[in-house]
């Protein structure tokens, strides 16, 4: 942090973060630090994988990624937590250099694969008699099984849409009617012509979240909603008619 801190002061908070990466990276080496810069990560399942790039990974044990950005947030958190699970590693830092002062966050992971394959799959209000809902349900379960829960619920939602059959065949555009009159299109992905697949990480104002499917069944010739709920080691699963 010493290095962010003199950077700061030195270069300014204008530039982009790769100009800081590279910046902190030559410091980094030049002073004995051990540090590997746009690190990947494979995730893989059978034959769906997807790459993740690690901005700084110091001494094989704290991952540091860099933003310029007008404040941190939450998503920001997340995606770091995220590849902390993802290489099982316990520590690592946010850094934004666009702010007046270093904007900084910690972030720590006590997570391991074996807790995290300990995960609630509640189903109860899933239909399986739905054309490709059985199937779509294994999927998940198997990719649970392996990845464990606690991820991007967008990385499950990639696989997911892979396993179907790719973008193509699942993500289609969906006529936006309202009394009677087509106002518009939108893109949905359809496990069949009839059912819309939806995927979230709430972990409150779940019934609102519910209703507001329901509502946006009314506006199109869709007649359910499968609903994928990702709350840390809680995996919902709910089917809404229309």
């Amino acid at each position: 942090m010493k290095f962010v801190f003199d950077i700061h002061n030195t270069m300014g908070r204008f530039w982009n973060e790769n100009i800081y990466k590279e910046k902190v990276q030559k410091l980094c080496k030049k002073y004995g630090i051990n540090v590997l810069c746009e690190v990947p990560i494979k995730v893989t399942f059978k034959d769906f994988y997807k790459y993740y790039f690690l901005d700084l990974l110091i001494e094989n044990s704290a991952i540091y990624e860099l933003k310029t950005v007008d404040s941190l947030s939450k998503k920001d958190e997340q995606q770091l937590i995220n590849y902390l699970l993802l290489i099982n590693l316990n520590h690592g830092k946010l850094v934004n250099f666009k702010t007046s002062s270093v904007e900084s966050r910690f972030c720590s992971n006590r997570l391991s694969l074996n807790i995290r394959k300990n995960y609630c799959f509640d189903d109860r209000y899933w239909d399986d008699s739905l054309q490709s809902s059985k199937p779509l349900k294994q999927i998940l379960k198997n990719l649970l099984n392996d990845w464990g829960a606690f991820l991007d619920y967008n990385l499950y939602k990639e696989a997911i849409i892979h396993f179907l059959g790719g973008k193509d065949k699942v993500i289609k555009n969906i006529n936006v009617i309202d009394r009677d009159k087509i106002i518009g299109q939108q893109k949905f992905i359809l496990i069949n012509e009839c059912t819309v697949l939806i995927f979230s990480g709430i972990s409150k104002y779940y019934k609102n979240y519910a209703c507001q499917i329901s509502e946006m069944l009314k506006y199109t010739n869709l007649k359910y909603a499968q609903w994928i709920n990702f709350n840390n080691n809680e995996i919902k699963l709910t089917t809404i008619k229309k």
